[in-house]
């Protein structure tokens, strides 16, 4: 009988002290997520701030989609930076025409399609190399630093949950619009023309140290014939692995440059 009784009997915390171990752990989870909460929301930096340090953050990989639009058509671009300078380029256009065209290329060989034509490949060079490197600046230029003092008073900031901030604008500020030409330009300019640009939407998102993780902009001019352009970075330095693909590698034939 007082076997029964041993087995029958429970462990238990004495006067229910599981229970309130249980309570004090769950309340200083509480205090420390809203501790955390509070610092991070009440400690957001200024659009300046958080902006000029994303002007720092070098770019090795990243995808882009840029959009026109205009009387014309639509035209597409996505471009692709990978690890050890391999790139992928696609134009699209609607309607078609000849500008479509997909592009492939590493530190030995370029890879070359139009129109859906077959592969041809040529050697890489010095030449070649300095043309993506431009289009590598072009497509990732976020020199944030150019924008004036004015520009940034216009700019908005809120949380983006606990993975950082979005710095956003829409509108047709005119120092917003300079400064965006400024920051997104390759070669320096001193005073870049916006007169043809009717209005601009940005979106720029860092991380919680200030790191550009996402950059989004809409230029619509004042001319139907020029239409909009939008551009799309994304991905930024997450972009692991990027190979040509052996479907183009095998079938491309040597394309001969003959020189006058």
């Amino acid at each position: 009988m007082q076997k029964n009784k041993a087995k029958n009997k429970k462990i238990i915390f004495p006067n229910n002290q599981g229970g309130k171990i249980a309570a004090l752990i769950l309340a200083i989870i509480i205090l420390v997520v809203i501790i955390w909460g509070a610092i991070f929301v009440f400690g957001k930096p200024s659009p300046k701030a958080a902006l000029t340090k994303a002007a720092d953050t070098a770019i090795k990989t990243a995808r882009v989609d840029v959009k026109t639009t205009n009387s014309k058509g639509k035209m597409y671009s996505n471009y692709v930076v990978g690890p050890n300078n391999t790139i992928h380029i696609t134009m699209k256009s609607i309607p078609k025409s000849d500008t479509n065209s997909e592009l492939w290329s590493n530190d030995h060989y370029v890879y070359h399609r139009d129109n859906n034509e077959a592969w041809n490949y040529i050697k890489q060079n010095a030449i070649f190399n300095e043309v993506y490197s431009g289009y590598k600046k072009l497509y990732t230029a976020h020199n944030f630093k150019q924008f004036s003092d004015d520009a940034f008073k216009q700019l908005k900031l809120k949380s983006n949950g606990f993975n950082g901030y979005i710095i956003f604008y829409h509108g047709d500020d005119q120092d917003v619009i300079k400064s965006m030409q400024k920051a997104t330009s390759v070669a320096s300019t001193s005073d870049p023309q916006s007169s043809n640009v009717k209005r601009i939407e940005l979106r720029v998102k860092v991380n919680r140290q200030k790191e550009l993780t996402d950059l989004y902009y809409k230029v619509t001019y004042y001319s139907k014939k020029e239409g909009t352009l939008s551009l799309h970075l994304y991905d930024v330095n997450q972009v692991k692995k990027l190979k040509i693909p052996t479907s183009v590698t095998k079938n491309a034939k040597k394309l001969n440059i003959k020189s006058n």
